[in-house]
C-alpha cells in the first residue's frame, strides 16, 4: 500500500521488479493493507475500507467516512476491524459491511495507530495518542482495560497469533506484554 493511493502486488517467486498487479480504486493514500490466503484488505485516508477477494476477482468497498488508519481480520475470517482518526474503531461484518460494533475512549485524531484483536478473537485493541493501549469486549463493547504505556503516541501493537501476548511499540521502545502464568510453548516447567 502507498501515498500514491495504490496497492501493488509482486510475484516473488518471478524477483521480477514490475507489480503483476496495481489496485488503484483508492482515492487517498493507503494507510493500511492486511493479507488473509485469498484476500487483501487495504483502509485508505479516503475513508473506505476495501477488501479484494482475489478467488473472485471482487472488490467490496465500505465507507467509513473519516480517514482510515489501521485494518485488521477477526481471526475467524468474519469480521473486519477498522481504526479511523475519528477516535473509534469499528467492527464490521466481513461479507455485508454492516456495522457490529463501535468502540471509543481512545485518542486518534493525528496518528496512524494499530487496532488489533487478540488470540481468541474475545477483545478489541488499539493504540493511543493519550501514551496508552486500549481494550475493549468485542460483544459487549464495554471498556475492559486501560493499559498506561508510556508519555508519548502508542503507535504499533500485535498480538501473538496464538498466545496471550502483545508487543507494544512506542517512543523508540518496543515492550512485551504477557500474563504472570504465561509458559513459552516447549518450556518443560
Amino acid at each position: 500500500g502507498s501515498i500514491d493511493s495504490t496497492v501493488r502486488c509482486w510475484d516473488c517467486r518471478s524477483r521480477r521488479p514490475d507489480p503483476i498487479q496495481v489496485l488503484d480504486e483508492a482515492k487517498d493514500g493507503i494507510s493500511s493493507v492486511k493479507l488473509s490466503a485469498y484476500e487483501i484488505l487495504t483502509g485508505s485516508v479516503d475513508g473506505r475500507v476495501r477488501r479484494y477477494d482475489l478467488r473472485t476477482g471482487q472488490l467490496c468497498s465500505d465507507y467509513i467516512g473519516s480517514p482510515i488508519t489501521s485494518v485488521c481480520f477477526s481471526k475467524d475470517g468474519q469480521c473486519v476491524l477498522a481504526a479511523s482518526l475519528d477516535s473509534t474503531l469499528r467492527l464490521l461484518d466481513k461479507d455485508t459491511g454492516e456495522l457490529l460494533g463501535e468502540y471509543t475512549g481512545h485518542r486518534s485524531t493525528t496518528y496512524r495507530l494499530d487496532c488489533v484483536l487478540n488470540e481468541l478473537d474475545t477483545h478489541v485493541g488499539c493504540a493511543s495518542e493519550d501514551g496508552h493501549v486500549y481494550f475493549w469486549d468485542l460483544l459487549e463493547g464495554s471498556l475492559a482495560l486501560r493499559l498506561p504505556v508510556g508519555q508519548a503516541v502508542v503507535q504499533s501493537l500485535a498480538f501473538h497469533p496464538r498466545l496471550p501476548c502483545l508487543l507494544v511499540a512506542t517512543q523508540g521502545q518496543v515492550t512485551l506484554w504477557r500474563e504472570d502464568t504465561f509458559q513459552p510453548e516447549g518450556d518443560p516447567d
